[in-house]
Formats: C-alpha cells, structure tokens, sequence
C-alpha cells in the first residue's frame, strides 16, 4: 500500500475517565490529511451525560457547563463516521481513541471499524534517540510548544504536525509497514519494542511483562508464547486497567518449558516470587498449618499445629488452621490423647472432659509417665506417615526425548527434575537424586493435583515405599 496515496484522520479525544465502559467522550478533533494538505476538520465538545469528576476538570480545563449544552456522541455519529471514512486513524496512543470511539458507536448499536496508526510507535521507530515519548515531552524535544495541551485540538493539532515529520523521516518505509493488514504492529503496547515480540518463539514456556525498571508487572502461561502474547492485545475490550497496564508495558522476557506441568509449577512459583501486580490468581501468601512433634522439659512427645514455613517440615499441613486443629481432635479421640498437650486446650484443672470420646488419662497433671503416654503419640504418628503417601508422578516433554520427574514425599513437595524416557526409578533416593528441590506449599499441591486429574491419560503416577 502507498501510504501517499492513503487518508489519514489524525484525532484526539477527551474522556470523562479511562474506561470506555463507564465513561463517555468530552471532545472530540478531527484533522483529515492526504499526505500532503490538510482535507477536512472537525471539532466540538460532546455532552458525556454524566458528571465530570474535578480531576478531570482541572487536567483538561472542561467543565460541567461548558458541556451543558454540546451535542451528545449520537448526535455527531454520522459526522464522525463520514468524515473518517476511508481514512486510517492516526492517534498518539492510537488504542486509547480508537476504543473510545468504537465504543461510543456501540453504545447506539452502531459499528466503527477503520485501519490506526499509532505516533507512539512510529516516534519510537523513526525518531529512535528521544528521551520521553509523551506527546509534551516529543513536542518539548522537537521545539513545538502545543497551544490548549490536553484540549483536544490543540493535542490533534500538535499530532499532525508530528505525523507530517514521521511522514518525512520515514525512510524506512515503517508506516507502510505498520499499515500492512498482517502485521502485529498496532497490537503491540506501544512503548515495547518490536524486536522483543519478534524474539519470542512459538514454544509452551511463560513469558514476563516487565516496566521500564524492569519490575515484573505480569506473568502468563502459554502453549504457544507467540501466539499468547498477540492474544493479549487484539481483542476488542478497552478498558481503564488495560490501558494502564500497556503504557506500562517495556520489557518482555520469556522462559520455555518442557511439558505444561513444568510449566504450570514455574508459573506458580515466579508469580509468588515476583508478586506481579497485574496478576490475581496465585498471589496469597499460603502460610499453611502443618502438624509438628517436639519433646517437653518433662520428656513427654506433644504434638501441635502451627503455620508452616518455607523449610518447616511438618508431620502433614493443611491449608488452614481449623483443618490441622480438627486433625488433632481426631487423634485425641483415636489415641486416647491429651488435649492440653496437643495445644486443644488451654486453662487449668484436667481435660477429662474436654472431649466426649476422650479417655484423657489426666496425662497433663502428671498421672501418666512419659514412657507410657509417648507410645500412644508414636502410634499416632506413625498413623499420619501411613496416610501420607510418597509418589512420584512422570509426564513426557514435548520433544519426547524425556520425562519430567515431580516428587513427592509423604505428601510433601520436594520439586521436579528430567530423566531419559527409560530410566527406571526404583527408590525413592533414585527420585530424590533427579530433582532440584523446590519450595512445598498447599498451592502448588493444589495445582499439580488438579493437572493431575484433568490429565490423567497423559501422566503416570508412581507410589514409593516411605
């Protein structure tokens, strides 16, 4: 396509917020250029019919009266329409404007679909060495000082004379290229660099946004990165939080992964590790509970819930604590345990009747020896071994050249590692010398368990003796 031979609207919008969903236009100018005069204009403020926050009064200077009496969106939808017909919309930060406007058409049942250019990018690609790629800042670089900053014309205004530089400086032919229909361009935040999605394979891995200071903002799963990360920003939805977070967008990194299992677990752990905030899912800090066994002073073997630290190494944990305290009560009721030394009951007097089923032997107030009571503890944990089974669980990588091994011993997660397809394991230091150990919580439990189900055709799980 020759891009002298293209239309250009070249616009910009004022908005009562950044959500497209819950806020409405302001202003709106309109610039039609060929390339080389100007065709067409249009300006005009619009009645958002709806309160305008003060924020937003004092950044643009529009106010609650001077909308009063403008025209609502619908009422100039056929002059929008018409006027960028045909045209490519040139905006700085095209998908901020475009999604407004799309969205404003919606709102009456109408479509608005037109091919965008975005100065952002294109300042990046052909104005490479500035320092700042705000539409202030580029004016302040290139000696312009933009008359009404943040009113729409004025924005618009500066915007062409912007685009009209672009235009010429372009030797490269970028904007011919970004106006090519199969390029992902203009779906790329714009001050990420091409060369960073070029980068990305498509391969199953996880791929990291990070900001200018290289903080992770968002970590995502993929079968293929790619792919994935194009689906991140061609759909249709133009919300607050999405602009938000592709302004913030600088970076991008990524990492490959053998299987989805291993992919799931990196997932896990690196959201925890880096705690991006765009993320949701995976975020809580799982302090679990786990069951700990400790001799007193008076040598008697008590048993305890507490929270579980990153190398605590309970007897079993559980996600929350009135799991791991009914736990107990059950093996008070079992053993013929005490209450008080298990942590059930605090006060003084006996435990007697603490539990109903209880046959408490007043242990607490010294009527049973340590010996004898500690053999009752003993059977209980060697109850809680019994229950908690040491596995392994096998799955092919995606080059079908190996396994992937994830261990677990008595219900604990010790991490994952790789092993030929026909390397038997035959014991559990056979499993222990494949991996590298990796923190265990209830997350992680949770995620390989659920993969485990959904997959069960395509792993195998292997039992080893405790």
């Amino acid at each position: 396509m020759n891009k002298k031979s293209v239309k250009f609207a070249v616009l910009d919008i004022e908005t009562t917020g950044g959500n497209p969903v819950y806020h409405r236009m302001t202003e709106i100018a309109i610039r039609i250029y060929d390339g080389k005069k100007l065709l067409d204009s249009f300006d005009t403020l619009l009645n958002p019919q709806r309160i305008i926050n003060p924020f937003i009064t004092r950044l643009t200077g529009i106010t609650n009266e001077m909308v009063k009496d403008a025209p609502t969106f619908e009422e100039v939808a056929d002059r929008i329409d018409e006027i960028t017909k045909d045209c490519v919309v040139v905006a700085h930060n095209v998908n901020f404007d475009y999604g407004f406007i799309k969205g404003e058409f919606r709102k009456i049942d109408r479509t608005f679909k037109r091919k965008k250019l975005c100065t952002v990018r294109l300042s990046r690609k052909i104005l490479p060495n500035l320092y700042s790629y705000s539409l202030g800042k580029i004016a302040t670089q290139l000696g312009y000082k933009i008359e009404n900053r943040h009113r729409a014309a004025g924005d618009t205004d500066f915007t062409l004379e912007l685009f009209k530089i672009l235009l010429e400086k372009d030797t490269d032919n970028h904007i011919e290229e970004f106006l090519n229909q199969r390029t992902r361009e203009s779906l790329i935040p714009p001050n990420l660099d091409r060369k960073k999605f070029d980068l990305l394979p498509e391969s199953m891995g996880l791929y990291f946004f990070k900001d200018r200071k290289g903080k992770v903002l968002y970590i995502g799963k993929a079968k293929n990165l790619k792919n994935r990360v194009a689906e991140h920003f061609s759909g249709n939805t133009n919300t607050a939080s999405r602009n938000r977070f592709t302004k913030q967008i600088w970076d991008l990194d990524y990492k490959t992964c053998e299987n989805e299992m291993i992919a799931l677990i990196e997932e896990t752990h690196a959201i925890k590790k880096y705690w991006p905030p765009y993320n949701r899912s995976l975020k809580s800090i799982s302090l679990n509970f786990g069951i700990y066994a400790y001799h007193d002073q008076g040598n008697y073997l008590r048993l305890a819930s507490g929270t579980t630290g990153k190398h605590d190494k309970p007897l079993i944990s559980f996600r929350y604590n009135y799991q791991a305290r009914n736990y107990l009560s059950d093996l008070v009721a079992k053993y013929d345990l005490c209450p008080k030394l298990v942590g059930l009951q605090e006060g003084e007097g006996g435990c007697d009747e603490f539990f109903a089923t209880s046959k408490c032997r007043l242990t607490c107030q010294k009527n049973e020896t340590s010996q004898s009571y500690n053999l009752r503890v003993n059977l209980a944990i060697e109850n809680i071994n019994q229950e908690e089974e040491t596995y392994y669980i096998t799955e092919k990588t995606l080059d079908g050249e190996s396994e992937s091994v994830v261990l677990f011993e008595k219900g604990r997660y010790l991490g994952y590692g790789f092993k030929p397809k026909e390397q038997k394991i035959k014991s559990l230091n056979d499993a222990k010398a494949l991996i590298h150990s990796e923190y265990d919580d209830q997350d992680i439990r949770g995620v390989i368990q659920s993969y485990v189900k959904r997959k069960r055709n395509r792993i195998r799980v292997k039992y080893l003796k405790n």
